[in-house]
């Protein structure tokens, strides 16, 4: 308790500090010349007038030396006969954000500490593209045309004639059927199709039927209604690399098209016996577009890898991103983005601090961070505003199954209980408010969902009537056994106050008598335990904001805080691993079944959906310890096409990068 007021105690400070600077701006010291942000950062200056191409658009002066020794071919050729046009609304609601079309140049640096850092979704690449992080304006976007059939069964696609990998290689429907036969299907590989590709997102209904209709048209044809699809196709998650992949590079590194001379020498470069390891291996996703392995790989993103080396990766403008605006320059208008690799979050966070990071929001500052960033934000020229979050709070997750196979558990007794008290008495022995005034200076909203706490008379009533109503010497509650009870709750500090919340809600919950043990594990050893359906209850953020949308599914059993794994492995295996649903879990399936067959968005998705929250809300299967979450950011004042202050997703922050530009201050 005295570490949790001392620290209350510097939330006081904090927050006295943020009430200060937003009523007047800091006037630190300046920094000595080695601290300014590096040169790289520096937009270089237009020309007053820029020719434009036969075709209309402005070749990017990055590129104009390749252009001219003819290592690269014209604007008007790279670019596909039918552009995707960027402007107001586009890329981000008008409310959320102005669009104004921008100048050429300039370097993002990031200080990441893995090699993507925030380009793994923030490249434009989406097949379909809606604003913001909805699935219901959605656009053509890698594509040209989509024609979706009544009954949400059939999906005919026609390609943008002209679009090409970053190679310079044109992109057609070889590349989705290369993906689907060769990769997919092929037993050799044993890939198999993504859930995405999979009617109704289930293993169960078999994978869509792909007909090639001819070099630029195609159509995939589902078993079920799959209206929720397009989230699919609008969503960052699986980005374009679910449906198409490089034939023409991929092929290199397949039996069945390479030359087995040429193959055994790749493979011996690689040090790898297996062409289906090499293969998997240079198939790289685009949540890893900036590991080692990605160099060489023909992408459609707005930047392609171009340098990568332990400490350093550096992705330069794609010549053939097919993104422009409406004076006719090519998108993105930044060259490049750096990424001078930090060894963990500290080290961003003081990259941040120092000024040498054009860009960072996101989970890679926090409100504690805030007065710093604050009294710096002039040394550096930053402009620092809040937006709402992709994810919500930190959720306490209980998990169903958790020794479903122990006979007489006495954790199964309380969790199966008809009238889900044991989930009840948490949520009321829990307080959202002290966390928030505690943890987060009172920044974040009001509780949700089914955190109704706190109401201790409520907890201690609920717990004594599941027998837990005896008491050891030490004043903690038995269970129904007579028995010592532990409640343990396992979690991994991903997050800088994960372990302050995990303190203060045990403090919390064991003032209902329950004896509450917090385990604290590393990211490997808390994927095995999940996958072993070894724990009991969990902390973990997940994606909420995003399940109405379709953008993010994450709310199933066992994609972050494990809830229902066993049962999770048995519906994702078609039955033949795992456990059986009881009833009132197939129930939640079911629903998440029958929301598939409509766009999410539309009046009867967002209907099912309600019911399928209202389930999850019902059975206590998560909690959240706080309320909605209000997250920092901090940016080079230059930068242009921002999201407003106030707006709702932090990751638009990253995810519209190829619209920013640099004005002159």
């Amino acid at each position: 308790m005295r570490k949790l007021l001392h620290f209350a105690q510097i939330i006081i400070l904090i927050t006295i500090i943020l009430a200060v600077a937003g009523c007047s701006s800091p006037t630190p010291t300046p920094p000595p010349a080695a601290t300014q942000p590096a040169a790289a950062t520096q937009p270089p200056v237009a020309a007053p007038a820029e020719a434009k191409s036969a075709r209309g658009f402005i070749e990017p002066p990055f590129l104009a030396d390749r252009v001219a020794s003819g290592k690269l071919p014209p604007i008007d050729q790279r670019l596909p006969d039918d552009v995707f046009v960027v402007g107001p609304g586009v890329l981000l609601q008008e409310e959320y954000g102005a669009w104004e079309n921008g100048q050429y140049g300039g370097d993002i640096n990031i200080a990441a500490s893995w090699g993507s850092g925030f380009l793994n979704i923030g490249q434009g690449s989406t097949i379909l593209r809606s604003p913001s992080q909805t699935t219901k304006a959605s656009l053509p976007n890698v594509i040209g045309s989509l024609k979706i059939s009544d009954d949400y069964t059939t999906y005919t696609f026609g390609m943008r004639k002209g679009l090409r990998w970053s190679d310079g290689e044109p992109l057609t429907t070889e590349d989705i059927r290369f993906a689907f036969e060769d990769i997919y299907a092929d037993p050799d590989v044993l890939r198999g199709f993504p859930s995405e590709l999979n009617a109704q997102g289930s293993a169960a209904n078999g994978a869509a039927e792909l007909k090639i209709i001819d070099e630029y048209n195609f159509e995939l044809k589902f078993s079920k209604p799959y209206g929720a699809f397009v989230a699919a196709l609008n969503s960052w998650i699986p980005n374009y690399d679910f449906m198409f992949k490089p034939a023409h590079y991929l092929k290199k590194f397949h039996a069945k098209y390479a030359d087995p001379a040429e193959l055994e020498k790749l493979l011996k470069e690689a040090n790898e016996t297996s062409w289906v390891n090499l293969l998997n291996t240079k198939d790289v996703a685009h949540w890893d577009c900036g590991e080692i392995r990605a160099l060489g790989q023909p992408t459609l993103n707005a930047w392609v890898l171009t340098e990568a080396t332990q400490d350093r990766r550096v992705f330069e403008r794609n010549p053939y991103f097919w993104h422009v605006d409406s004076n006719g320059r090519q998108l993105p208008y930044v060259d490049r983005v750096v990424n001078n690799l930090a060894i963990d979050s500290a080290a961003t966070l003081n990259a941040v601090m120092a000024g040498k990071v054009t860009l960072a929001g996101g989970n890679n500052v926090s409100l504690s961070d805030m007065p710093v960033l604050v009294q710096t934000a002039a040394q550096f020229n930053r402009k620092i505003f809040t937006t709402g979050s992709f994810n919500y709070p930190t959720m306490l997750f209980l998990n169903l199954d958790y020794e479903y196979d122990k006979e007489g558990s006495v954790w199964q007794k309380l969790i199966t209980d008809p009238e889900r008290r044991f989930g009840q008495a948490i949520a009321a022995a829990m307080d959202p408010n002290e966390v928030n005034k505690t943890i987060f200076f009172g920044k974040f909203g009001q509780p949700f969902m089914n955190a109704t706490g706190p109401d201790l008379e409520k907890a201690n009533s609920l717990l004594d009537a599941l027998g837990l109503d005896k008491r050891g010497s030490d004043g903690l509650r038995l269970g129904p056994d007579g028995q010592p009870f532990i409640f343990r709750i396992t979690f991994n500090t991903e997050a800088p106050e994960t372990a302050p919340i995990a303190e203060l809600l045990k403090e919390q919950i064991q003032k209902s008598g329950l004896h509450v043990e917090l385990e604290v594990v590393d990211g490997t050893l808390w994927d095995q335990r999940r996958s072993a359906n070894e724990i009991m209850a969990s902390l973990k953020w997940n994606d909420g904001e995003a399940w109405a949308t379709g953008i993010s599914e994450d709310y199933l059993p066992n994609h972050k805080g494990p809830w229902s794994p066993m049962t999770w492995l048995y519906y994702s295996t078609g039955g033949k691993q795992g456990r059986q649903p009881p009833a009132y879990v197939k129930e939640f399936y079911d629903l998440h079944t029958a929301r598939k067959a409509y766009p999410p968005e539309s009046d009867k998705g967002m209907e099912i959906y309600n019911k399928l929250y209202k389930w999850m809300s019902d059975n206590y299967v998560m909690i959240p310890v706080v309320g909605h979450q209000v997250k920092p950011n901090s940016v080079d004042a230059r930068l242009r096409n921002l999201p407003n202050d106030g707006s709702p997703f932090d990751l638009d922050v990253y995810i519209n990068a190829e619209g920013y530009w640099f004005a002159a201050k």
